[in-house]
């Protein structure tokens, strides 16, 4: 799908204008070295890995009105109207050892849910990375790391949310499966203020990472979490698993008990919810 470059009023309340970003901004480090607002980009996880590689520090904030190759997880296409969703990937610097990333998913997830539910909605978490409202996605988070043998070097952490989309913005290929915050609650949401929050929940919930509480984070899942519980059917390189979602590992992976009772570790996955028998 092409994208013409929107016309943006940067004197209007709900632009994502740097200057617009920062007044207000409860952050300590999250968009305090950089924001770096853009009309239009390919995708902001590009762009924030381009800005990484090339010494980018912790926080740097990329924040796009449209994005015409925006990427979700597996390869696929997320779709990213101009000037009615947010866009935004974050540069992060984690001084841990490479199997602590996967635990990042997770803990993003609980963030966008928290900040989502103070603006009047509980969404739900799919695992590993989509946030839903009743049954459609609103949302998606796509993590990505460059690591050496002993840490990572860096992280970017991508979210989109689509927050005023309209019905007919959505491709009718997904109107059944897709949804938004101005859909779900009946009323327009500002992009603006959902985005200091939103930076907010997830400097909170990176620095409790950070420090060693995961269990908490994982127990804060789970009041948000629409997966445990239900017959999943899992596609996996060379195979698929269908059975119960019976719990998320210590590590954030998922535990699904096939009708055989043999328990699999799903590390990553398309987890699909069924109504299959397991």
């Amino acid at each position: 799908m092409k994208i013409m470059s929107p016309s943006v009023d940067q004197t209007s309340p709900d632009t994502l204008s740097a200057d617009a970003i920062k007044q207000s901004l409860r952050t300590r480090w999250i968009g305090q070295p950089a924001i770096h607002s853009l009309d239009v980009v390919e995708s902001t996880n590009a762009e924030a890995n381009r800005l990484a590689q090339d010494g980018a520090p912790e926080g740097t904030l990329i924040v796009a009105n449209a994005q015409t190759k925006g990427r979700g997880r597996l390869g696929r296409t997320w779709v990213s109207p101009p000037v009615s969703g947010l866009y935004l990937s974050i540069v992060l610097r984690p001084a841990h050892p490479p199997d602590w990333f996967p635990k990042l998913m997770l803990t993003a997830g609980v963030a966008v849910a928290s900040a989502i539910q103070q603006i009047g909605t509980t969404p739900q978490l799919k695992w590993p990375n989509d946030i839903l409202i009743g049954d459609r996605k609103v949302g998606g988070i796509l993590t990505e790391a460059v690591f050496n043998k002993t840490r990572i070097d860096f992280a970017v952490l991508g979210i989109g949310i689509n927050v005023n989309t309209k019905q007919d913005e959505l491709p009718v290929s997904i109107r059944n499966l897709a949804t938004s915050l101005r859909l779900g609650l009946g009323k327009r949401v500002s992009r603006i203020d959902l985005l200091q929050i939103l930076l907010h929940q997830v400097e909170q919930w990176y620095e409790s990472l950070d420090t060693g509480a995961f269990p908490t984070i994982l127990e804060t899942w789970s009041e948000f979490d629409t997966t445990l519980g239900r017959v999943v059917e899992v596609f996996l390189p060379e195979r698929r698993v269908v059975g119960i979602a019976e719990a998320l590992h210590q590590d954030g992976t998922l535990l699904v008990r096939d009708k055989r009772d043999c328990l699999h570790r799903i590390v990553a996955g398309d987890v699909v919810h069924c109504h299959l028998d397991p």
